[in-house]
Formats: C-alpha cells, structure tokens, sequence
C-alpha cells in the first residue's frame, strides 16, 4: 500500500508540474560570458557593413543563450540581408520564448518590435507553388536548394525567400530535372515539374526464390596453424631428447682430455643435427601457433543462399541460420 501511494503522489507531482520536468539547463557562465561577446562584435560588424560577418556572430550568441535580444538582433541581420522568411520566423519565435523572472527593458522592447515586424513581413514572404506531374502510382522526391520537401498531391505550396532558387525532381530511376525559379517579395509563383519517370529495378532475388546470406565461419588458417604447430611442437620435443641421448654417449665415449675421432663422427654430429632440428622445429611452432592465435581475430564470411524457411537461431553459447541452403 505505501508503494502504491508514492507511485501515486509521484504521477500526480510529474502531471501537475510538465514544466519542471522538461525544463531546459540553464546556460553556463562561460555560455553566458561568450553569448555576450559575440552580441557585442555582432553589432559592431553590423554598423561597420559587415553583415556576413555579423550574422555569424548573432547566430553564436542565439545558439547559446535564446533570449529577445540575440534572436532579434539575428532576425534584424537575417532581414537586412533579404532573408525575409527566416527573419519572419525568429520574430515569431521571439514572441514564443518564456520570460525571464527578471527581464529587462530592452527585452520587452525585443518583443514588441519582434510582433510588429513579424505582421509586416509575413505578406512580404513569396510562394512557389509546384505542379508535380506524374503517371498514375509513380513517385518523386523534390528538393528546394538541397533541402528535401514533402509534396502534397498534385499541388505543393511553399515559402521562400526572395530571390533565386534551384528546384530538383527525381522521379524513381529516371533523370534528374532541375528548374530554376527567381521570386521577389510578395510574389506567388507556379513551377511545373514532369520528371522522367523511370520504375525502380527489383532487387535482384536469387535462384529458387532464396535469400543471399553471409555465414561467419572461423578462418581456415585457425586450423592450419594449430595443427602445423601441434606437430612441429611434437618433431621438437623429440629431437631435444634425441640431442640430449646423443650427448649422452659422447660424454661417456670421450675422455677428459682427448675425444676420439669416430665418436665425433657419430655422436657429436648427430647431437649437432638433432639440435639444427630441434631449434628449427621450435621456430616452425612458435610461427604457426601465433598465425593461428592472430586468425582467431580474423573470421572469413561465406556467401550461401538461404532458402524459404530458412530462420535465425541463438542459443546458448551459440548462434547461427537454421534452414535449408
């Protein structure tokens, strides 16, 4: 029951205060410090002419700290520049920010003039108007100056600053048909578009209606290094002891002071021999045991057509395609 009820107050808390719980973080000193100074070179970019480089300097500001002042000096320099449709929508968005407990006068000012220029401008604001044509059941994607547009049947229409603009249709696999349009203030203006329309080709399915997998499998080398290794490792253990027997008998042959002539022949020279073949054996598995401990990294993926039924399986320890191929 005591579970219940502060699951209870908790839901009634979060319902009753939305806005506590989305509240956005409140900007840092060095955001604050930084959004200042970058207001300040933004105005005097501005009156020196600079408006590419003042609109940089706002747009630093804005970003970091959302007040009527930096978006309205950002909307301010878009409208100077003929962006007449982003500075209509910061003007908007002045008018939508929440007021600070503590706002100041010139903020307030920020928000009066921000409604009065947003009424101005919005009839300033042109239109296109576009007429896709297609066949019955085709499709096309449509992009104004590279940033794709959702299109609303036959007729699409949408804001735009004034100016020119480049509009590209692309109609399944067929062409792309770019049209240039150039729109002044207030204007509304049709743009008909009839792309090419090519059906895109099917994925190609392989024969008997499979489905192309790709099976991970342990690389071959794995296999190859372990059991060249495993033998080599076997050819060394026993030339050592072969070496070792040999030398044996050559101490027991030869004397402190003077070694026999046949006994070097024999014994000497096959402790020397085994000992070449000891040492190249052990080389040989050191080699093929790291080629096969550095493959184990290394998968191959196999390609095999998957037929109908064919399922992914996990199990424990293990995972795979369980079906016919």
């Amino acid at each position: 029951m005591r579970r219940s009820l502060a699951v209870a107050i908790l839901l009634a808390s979060a319902l009753a205060c939305p806005a506590i719980a989305h509240a956005a973080p409140e900007p840092s000193a060095g955001d604050l410090a930084t959004a200042r100074n970058a207001l300040k070179e933004g105005l005097a970019l501005r009156e020196q002419g600079d408006l590419l480089g003042a609109l940089g300097r706002f747009t630093t500001a804005y970003d970091l700290v959302q007040t009527p002042v930096t978006a309205f000096e950002l909307a301010k320099t878009h409208l100077l520049m003929g962006h007449v449709l982003q500075a209509h929508e910061l003007f908007i968005k002045i008018g939508r920010l929440p007021p600070a407990l503590e706002e100041s006068q010139r903020s307030a000012t920020a928000r009066e003039e921000a409604n009065r220029l947003a009424a101005d401008l919005e009839p300033r604001i042109p239109t296109l108007r576009l007429h896709l044509r297609l066949p019955p059941d085709a499709t096309a994607a449509v992009r104004i100056d590279e940033d794709p547009i959702v299109t609303t049947g036959a007729v699409t229409p949408r804001a735009v600053d004034p100016g020119k603009h480049v509009i590209i249709a692309h109609a399944g696999d067929g062409p792309e048909l770019r049209v240039t349009v150039d729109v002044a203030e207030g204007e509304t203006k049709d743009v008909d578009l009839a792309p090419q329309w090519v059906p895109p080709k099917a994925p190609v399915t392989p024969p008997g209606g499979g489905q192309v997998v790709y099976l991970r499998q342990t690389n071959p080398l794995v296999f190859v290094g372990f059991t060249v290794s495993s033998v080599a490792l076997t050819l060394t253990g026993v030339a050592a002891v072969l070496a070792v027997n040999a030398a044996g008998r050559a101490h027991d042959r030869c004397g402190s002071d003077y070694c026999p002539q046949h006994v070097r022949d024999s014994d000497v020279t096959e402790m020397g021999t085994w000992l070449v073949v000891t040492g190249v054996a052990g080389g040989a598995t050191l080699a093929f045991f790291t080629l096969a401990v550095l493959s184990i990294g290394k998968p191959v993926n196999e390609k095999v057509t998957a037929h109908a039924g064919a399922r992914p399986y996990i199990g424990p320890g293990s995972a795979g395609v369980v079906g016919s191929f």
